[in-house]
């Protein structure tokens, strides 16, 4: 079944809209004008903005939000990427990803976060004797001389409210070859932890581009402890490598103190790096440990010089793909081969 979206169905007051033996979904709009999707899980709850970057502004597990905290409480529309940086999951890219660098005239993480996209629906099926449930859109993005292509996300929930899995499709639109870029903005909140990753953290795969310790640029292990105590001010920031032939995902898991996880995997055929963004002080604290990319956010001029900027062949199609959640015990989280 698919339920098509209309910015008519969102109202100030919460209204139910669909319902089912392991789903429940609502409307509602924020007090700025966003409109928003609330769907409940099992133990999780959700909330998603279908036409504000098809962002996923929040998740719950067990009544406790999994997102990054002393960022912006409410989406708006009209501002720009940090003025509104507030969600769990934000689509960065597709012309452009990354902090503007010398000779960038991008905008903060490109044209998709701040987006407005064009339509939006919710599909609910069955798969594998379970019930599904997929919040999707699209947007035909059209600049005169730069670009024309079309972007449809898909963020699949499970039953439990445990997992998110997402696929990204961009279509080229164009007669000419569409360069692209994209990142998957993954905001888990900070906490003193373990991190486990199936790519080895060596100076091959890993690049320390801000670093809280001094020499820590030239020992990428030591990323794999994140001290509760330490303040990461104002971020680290770190590219993982993924482009090895041999590696067809790449998954991260964070051990946290009190044995729970949460972990992303992605895999590489298009996602061929990944970002490590941590932030910690007494205002904010983020844990961005694995946010899936095309290449690393040190801007359009920058990565095209390493050439790691995508090239999509014209009237061509690519499915961008990743998945994350949250399990109670480490040991269940479902990424083989980290350490």
């Amino acid at each position: 079944m698919i339920c098509s979206l209309y910015p008519s169905m969102f109202a100030e007051r919460e209204h139910e809209l669909l319902k089912s033996p392991s789903y429940s979904v609502s409307t509602f709009r924020y007090r700025s004008g966003v409109e928003a999707v609330k769907v409940r899980a099992g133990r999780g709850e959700f909330i998603w903005l279908p036409y504000l970057g098809q962002q996923l502004w929040d998740w719950s597990v067990d009544g406790k939000s999994r997102k990054f905290i002393g960022f912006v409480d409410e989406p708006s529309y009209g501002k720009n990427f940090l003025q509104n940086y507030g969600g769990f999951l934000i689509h960065c890219g597709m012309t452009a990803m990354g902090n503007p660098g010398a000779g960038d005239t991008h905008p903060h993480h490109g044209e998709l976060p701040v987006a407005r996209f064009d339509e939006a629906w919710i599909e609910m099926g069955q798969e594998d004797g379970r019930e599904t449930i997929s919040l999707s859109g699209s947007i035909h993005w059209h600049v005169p001389f730069v670009a024309k292509y079309r972007c449809s996300p898909r963020l699949s929930v499970s039953p439990d409210g445990l997992t998110l899995r997402a696929e990204v499709r961009l279509e080229n639109l164009m007669a000419s070859t569409l360069e692209y870029m994209y990142l998957a903005h993954i905001n888990f909140p900070f906490s003193g932890a373990k991190l486990l990753s199936t790519i080895p953290f060596n100076p091959k795969h890993v690049a320390i581009l801000k670093e809280i310790f001094p020499g820590m640029a030239a020992v990428p292990e030591s990323l794999k402890r994140i001290d509760q105590a330490v303040a990461y001010d104002p971020e680290l920031v770190a590219i993982v490598d993924a482009k090895d032939a041999a590696i067809k995902s790449a998954g991260s898991i964070l051990e946290r103190g009190d044995g729970t996880a949460f972990w992303v995997s992605q895999e590489t055929r298009e996602l061929d790096h990944y970002v490590i963004w941590i932030t910690h002080n007494v205002d904010r604290g983020a844990c961005g440990f694995q946010l899936p990319s095309t290449a690393g956010p040190r801007g359009l001029a920058a990565e095209k010089a390493l050439g790691n900027v995508k090239q999509l062949a014209p009237g061509g199609e690519a499915t961008l793909r990743y998945s994350c959640g949250f399990r109670d015990n480490v040991e269940d989280a479902p990424v083989r081969g980290a350490r």
